[in-house]
């Protein structure tokens, strides 16, 4: 079987998802996933479907861009109010809605739950109650998604939605999955274990480099990548697009966030003729 990379919650942010497509082509893989979440918070939704599509990469159905499809087929979907303006998750969803081209509309309506990868699934958040959007952040909000995954034909499951690198396991009798070293990590056969590869486009740990993984399902090890971009760049977007500037900071490290110019007008790009109307989706950050 061939090397994968498996990259995740891309999140609008072109500069990360360049830089990640050409460190994977570097590394040997020769197919890519991505594990949905590819529009919202940042500026350049429409580019980053774009480029997806031109690299023919599947790609799973990601809370965001279930809202962004939720008020792309009915605009009564948008909160009413002011407030979703300064929110992360709704501001970034209506700029998706407004500056995706039609095809890359379509395109993500037409994103699958699951996808079948070599050795094993992708899924945007979890296996258990997927309209909930559960995280899986500790061994107990994975163990409902592990069990799902015992029963399936390989065990194993990668995962998005929760920004951060890690993984969950149960053991089969004395073998259980185990890292070798840093980043590298051995699931052994008929091991159950869940693989969360991190954010592309806004990761949320101490690292704020691109996080992505690469599969290998001959050796059954997983490597998790980190690879850096100009994140600069792409919060200095989120800003002049008028997007919030806690998406913004959310990509910087203390000395680069004195560096991002401020923006006058945040916020006016957004506004237009919206309409305002109708029940909110709950918005999950």
């Amino acid at each position: 079987m061939p090397k994968v990379a498996i990259l995740s919650d891309i999140h609008a942010n072109l500069p990360a998802l360049t830089a990640v497509l050409e460190d994977a082509a570097k590394s040997g893989a020769t197919e890519i996933y991505c594990g949905g979440d590819t529009v919202g918070y940042a500026a350049q939704s429409d580019e980053c479907v774009s480029l997806l599509r031109q690299h023919g990469i599947p790609s799973v159905l990601g809370n965001h861009d279930y809202y962004t499809n939720a008020v792309l087929g009915n605009p009564d979907n948008i909160p009413a109010g002011e407030g979703w303006r300064t929110n992360a998750v709704w501001a970034g969803v209506i700029h998706a809605m407004r500056t995706l081209g039609e095809e890359n509309a379509r395109w993500l309506a037409g994103l699958p739950r699951i996808l079948d990868v070599p050795g094993g699934l992708l899924t945007h958040a979890a296996l258990h109650f997927p309209d909930e959007w559960p995280y899986l952040h500790s061994f107990g909000d994975a163990s409902p998604t592990l069990d799902i995954l015992e029963k399936s034909e390989h065990g194993i499951g990668f995962f998005g939605h929760t920004h951060q690198q890690t993984f969950f396991t149960h053991r089969n009798g004395s073998v259980m999955a185990k890292r070798l070293d840093f980043s590298h990590v051995m699931i052994p056969e008929g091991v159950v274990c869940a693989v969360m590869v991190g954010s592309v486009g806004q990761p949320r740990d101490a690292d704020h480099r691109a996080a992505w993984v690469l599969w290998d399902s001959d050796t059954r090890v997983v490597e998790f990548h980190r690879t850096a971009y100009p994140a600069l760049e792409a919060a200095q977007q989120v800003i002049d697009a008028g997007l919030p500037e806690s998406s913004a900071l959310r990509l910087l490290d203390v000395a680069e966030r004195g560096k991002l110019r401020s923006w006058p007008f945040r916020g006016k790009k957004l506004i237009g003729s919206l309409s305002a109307c109708g029940p909110p989706i709950p918005p999950r950050i």
